[in-house]
């Protein structure tokens, strides 16, 4: 067992329900909060169910993708030759989205989201997995 892949993996188990449940009840909500009943010039486009809809898709999609994520190193910690050859590179292909995901994180919020720590611990953790 791949105790980093592991490590890895429960973090981005984390991110993944921490992301859906908290986004939904503190970022969409604010976002959707004055979009009943506005239809004159202050209305904002979260006010369209269209784009409600796809905000939520939106958000929701992360989640997925990084439920998936954490799938994959669940994968590996546990039976790393399930990847054959390719193992190595495909833990620094993580690493590495990760790490982006971090900086972009970092960046765009300045700061203020924990997430950009959360994502460099897993980008860390998985890039130790192949050292």
């Amino acid at each position: 067992m791949n105790w980093w892949l592991l490590t890895g993996g429960v973090l981005v188990l984390g991110a993944a329900l921490a992301h859906s449940l908290l986004g939904e009840k503190v970022v969409l909500r604010r976002v959707y909060r004055h979009a009943e009943g506005d239809a004159g010039p202050n209305r904002r486009a979260a006010d369209d169910p269209v784009t409600r809809q796809t905000l939520r898709l939106a958000w929701h999609s992360l989640t997925v993708a990084l439920l998936g994520f954490a799938g994959i190193l669940f994968q590996a910690a546990f039976d790393g030759a399930a990847f054959g050859a390719s193992w190595r590179g495909v833990m620094l292909v993580l690493s590495a989205t990760f790490g982006a995901l971090a900086v972009l994180s970092l960046v765009v919020a300045r700061g203020r989201h924990v997430g950009w720590m959360w994502f460099a611990a897993v980008a860390v953790a998985t890039w130790l997995s192949v050292r």
